[in-house]
């Protein structure tokens, strides 16, 4: 109910900007109240109790861990040794937790300020299409996706090149898919200016049509023959997902398709009015749309290596949204069905952590915000594998009775409990 009400203040909040204009103050305060509600969070997201054992599993830096005998070495090196070395200063996960949140919001915030005339609008949209995925669960793409947005576009967007490819290639060592973005700036170097680049009719079909069959390649053709022969760890990932999966949304490929539409919607008609900076973001837009449709049908990559062009939306839909208020009163109902439909997605995110992060429940209503002073909550709330046991117990927030919380799982309904027998 908290992360509902969080979403209603927010959505206000831009709404009211909309019709006063930008705040500061406000979206200071809107920041500020976002790291509270990030950073105290305990056991949240499907992916919060994954990372507190690796965590827990990781010597500090003065004991020279090695990464390759790492036993959870599927993890990139950098984040191995980003852990490694606060663990060298005695920082719990709780502290990294704070660390991770601050400093992901103040990148966020870096990337509003440079792109986005609607900041709290925009915040908006972060909070209810992305932060229950990232914010709350892939901490480490997470890392990879702030400093592309907080370093490297806008360090690339004001020329300084070199630097944005050094941003990118620190951002890998984190999530190696963030690789990707490197291969796709390059498009940028020659045309950057050039605001008819967009819409030309017959290059584009062009590009649609070799899109169109580079996907049908991938998504029709078996490539696991090819993808074993690839060298190193690199083949192997992307088999893995290759192979495990493979399949095809109809919902996920509508939702990417309707927030294209959108955009190229309002784009177009504001074609006159663009800036450079809202062309660079709009054609990066369009490339994340690409590579998504490439891989629509291998759920892992298209999710992991679309999100970095995706994820501008949240400058770029306000962006053109405002280039469009010349509408008036006729936007209006634009701009009510576009926070419908964010709004919409945030309450489909939560039901779907709670399923696969095996809560008790499935209704949204019932997804609680348990905190780091009473974390023993999350027994009453969700599935605990039985090998997070010591894990949980080396992070010492609280004394839990494990033996009390099997007895209390226990008497749960079966129906309504999805958790795996001891």
């Amino acid at each position: 109910m908290i992360r509902l009400a969080v979403l209603a203040a927010l959505l206000l909040l831009a709404v009211w900007e909309w019709f006063s204009g930008p705040n500061k103050a406000l979206y200071i305060a809107a920041v500020a109240g976002l790291f509270a509600f990030f950073s105290f969070r305990y056991g949240q997201g499907q992916d919060y109790l994954n990372y507190l054992s690796i965590f827990e599993t990781i010597k500090p830096l003065q004991m020279l861990p090695n990464y390759f005998l790492y036993s959870f070495n599927k993890i990139d090196v950098g984040y191995f040794y980003l852990i490694s070395f606060l663990k060298m200063l005695h920082v719990n996960f709780t502290v990294f937790i704070f660390i991770i949140t601050g400093g992901s919001l103040l990148l966020i915030d870096r990337f509003i300020r440079k792109f986005s005339p609607l900041p709290l609008l925009s915040l908006a949209v972060f909070y209810a299409v992305y932060s229950i995925t990232y914010m709350e669960s892939g901490l480490r793409q997470l890392i990879a996706l702030c400093l592309i947005l907080g370093f490297a576009l806008p360090e690339w967007h004001r020329g300084k090149k070199m630097r944005a490819c050094l941003v990118i290639l620190i951002a890998a060592t984190m999530h190696m898919s963030v690789l990707l973005v490197l291969a796709v700036l390059p498009i940028f170097f020659f045309g950057e200016q050039k605001k008819e680049f967009g819409w030309k009719i017959k290059p584009m079909a062009i590009i649609f049509g070799i899109v169109l069959a580079g996907s049908a390649v991938i998504n029709f053709v078996p490539l696991s023959p090819i993808l074993t022969r690839i060298p190193g760890q690199v083949g192997s990932i992307l088999n893995y997902y290759y192979t495990t999966s493979r399949s095809l949304s109809l919902p996920a490929i509508g939702n990417r398709l309707l927030f294209t539409a959108i955009a190229c919607a309002l784009a177009y008609r504001a074609r006159e009015r663009l800036s450079a900076r809202d062309w660079f973001l709009f054609k990066l837009y369009l490339i994340g749309f690409v590579v998504y449709i490439a891989f629509m049908s291998i759920d892992l990559i298209a999710s992991r290596t679309n999100v970095y062009f995706r994820i501008i939306e949240f400058a770029l839909l306000p962006s053109l949204l405002y280039l469009n208020k010349d509408l008036g009163n006729k936007i209006l109902p634009a701009l009510a069905a576009f926070l419908l439909v964010i709004s919409f997605i945030y309450v489909k995110d939560i039901r779907a952590v709670m399923q696969f992060g095996q809560y008790f429940s499935n209704n949204p209503l019932e997804y609680s915000y348990i905190t780091i002073f009473d974390p023993a909550q999350i027994m009453e709330k969700r599935y605990i594998p039985v090998a997070f046991e010591p894990y949980m117990n080396q992070a010492a927030y609280g004394e839990f009775d494990f033996n009390e919380y099997y007895r209390k799982v226990l008497r749960k309904p079966s129906h309504n409990s999805p958790y795996l027998p001891y």
